[in-house]
């Protein structure tokens, strides 16, 4: 089994979603977690695995989310999610929740580009060409800035050199600097993925949630579900787990390794729902 149950949430969560699938908000974050980590983010693509179980899914349980810092437009291409059988009630929350695609109405918030943003720009580029280090690249999301050092020739040298760096332009410009794994993004939006967590809980009434992540951008939603835990509701924390953050695999109900791990849980999750 490449997934593990690390607490009694992880099989409470499996049972009531079996007994109610219509209760169900599952929510997932997409780089780490449904899609391998790549060193190209344009190459980052969604595990065969993981859009199988999907489309199981999305035709039993309540609802299905996709939370990600990426923006709506780049995770509909990349992960070909139009494409995808069973995913016509998708919700897609883009850059932490700053912008949303419905697949049922084919909705989407256009991607504005903050002025912020726009002045910070140069600013970094400047920054990454100077810092001494050759790979790091500048990845332009719209609402945000990801400065990546995974294929640089000493990702975690470029990544600590970077940090105060960046933190100063975030101050200058009145952006929020969120680390990542070898990646770290200027964003104009404050919204946490635990905000936009609780706003779909609310719009969708959901009382078995699970949200499935692997970064430290994941965070707060863990901490909502425990959260909601302690009001009543039947919740589970997945953890797409890797080595390069471990503090997050310590938040977790189900330990997966990986995104195999993840597919392999939904998967489970697929199998649960249909044979209840």
């Amino acid at each position: 089994m490449s997934w593990t149950a690390v607490t009694d949430h992880a099989r409470s969560f499996l049972t009531a979603a079996a007994g109610a699938p219509s209760s169900v908000l599952l929510a997932l974050d997409f780089d780490g977690t449904l899609a391998p980590i790549v060193d190209d983010p344009e190459d980052s693509r969604l595990h065969d695995g993981s859009a199988e179980a999907l489309g199981q899914l999305g035709e039993r349980l309540g609802h299905i989310a996709i939370i990600t810092g990426r923006g709506v437009a780049v995770v509909r291409r990349l992960g070909r999610l139009e494409e995808r059988d069973g995913l016509g009630r998708l919700i897609v929350l883009g850059q932490y929740g700053a912008e949303r695609w419905d697949a049922a109405t084919g909705d989407e918030t256009p991607n504005v580009v903050p002025e912020a943003i726009e002045a910070a720009r140069p600013t970094v580029e400047r920054i990454i060409a100077g810092c001494g280090f050759d790979g790091v690249v500048l990845e332009d999301k719209g609402r945000a800035l990801g400065v990546h050092t995974r294929r640089s020739t000493d990702p975690e040298g470029a990544y600590v050199t970077l940090t105060p760096l960046l933190m100063d332009v975030a101050a200058e410009h009145g952006l929020i600097l969120e680390p990542g794994r070898n990646v770290l993004e200027l964003r104009a939006s404050a919204l946490t993925k635990g905000d936009s967590l609780r706003a779909l809980v609310a719009e969708t009434g959901a009382t078995t949630i699970a949200m499935c992540g692997d970064d430290l951008g994941d965070l707060p939603a863990f901490e909502l579900l425990r959260e909601l835990r302690d009001e009543g509701l039947t919740t589970c924390i997945v953890v797409s787990g890797s080595a390069e953050q471990p503090v997050v695999a310590e938040q977790a109900d189900v330990l997966a390794e990986g995104p195999d791990g993840v597919a392999a849980w939904l998967r489970d999750l697929a199998a649960a729902v249909a044979s209840a």
